[in-house]
């Protein structure tokens, strides 16, 4: 991930709003979300995605019937911790996830939505208005090829929110070659790295925990 305010020529931007998102969101115990833009997608990616999670200090399983064609919602995961600093965690079967939506997208029509009108004069003078980016030159290039933007939106509420959301929308953009946007502080990620930058945030995050401060719900079955 590149920090770059600005800069055409800079592969990912970030343009800072919220210095600490993890920090920030424990103190107003609210909901963030992460964007991953992306060409296709179908349920064959399934087995990929949660083999891919396993490798990462648990046991997963996702709902056995979400496909990426009708869900909205809520998607939960049942969960089992491998080797948590808080060792009450480990073993325990656990629920978590967090909000999944899929949309349609097109660059062209979200710049058209960011583009100015024309003022009465500039109608007058037949004067054309200064073309936007939607980010920038070399990310609209990438986002040009996506038809669907998919929201993975987390909160404070259970404690493993962030490892199953932050894991599965770096791992979809991986395995998708998507485009992966933190919205609230523009950060644009880089593929090759995201999926174990995604990681190290979260233990930096769990590990910052004490006992007291962990929020987590027993697995008891699959709800319809």
């Amino acid at each position: 991930m590149i920090t770059s305010d600005n800069d055409d020529h800079a592969s990912y931007v970030s343009t800072t709003h919220v210095t600490d998102p993890l920090a920030f969101i424990r103190a107003n115990n609210m909901s963030l979300e992460l964007n991953v833009y992306v060409d296709r997608i179908d349920d064959q990616i399934i087995p990929k995605w949660i083999e891919r999670m396993n490798e990462f200090d648990m046991e997963c399983k996702i709902h056995p019937d979400f496909s990426f064609e009708n869900h909205s919602g809520f998607l939960p995961f049942k969960i089992k911790l491998k080797n948590p600093k808080n060792k009450d965690l480990e073993g325990r079967e656990l629920i978590s996830g967090f909000e999944f939506y899929k949309d349609e997208f097109n660059l062209h029509t979200e710049i058209k939505k960011l583009q100015p009108k024309k003022t009465f004069l500039q109608k007058l003078l037949n004067k054309t208005t200064e073309k936007m980016d939607f980010v920038n030159p070399e990310i609209d290039s990438k986002l040009e090829k996506c038809n669907w933007v998919l929201t993975f939106n987390w909160g404070s509420h259970n404690s493993l929110e962030l490892r199953m959301s932050s894991l599965s929308s770096a791992i979809i953009s991986e395995l998708t070659n998507g485009v992966c946007c933190y919205s609230a502080n523009d950060i644009w990620y880089d593929n090759k790295t995201i999926v174990e930058e995604a990681f190290k945030e979260l233990v930096s995050y769990e590990n910052s925990l004490s006992k007291s401060e962990w929020k987590v719900h027993k697995f008891e079955g699959w709800s319809d």
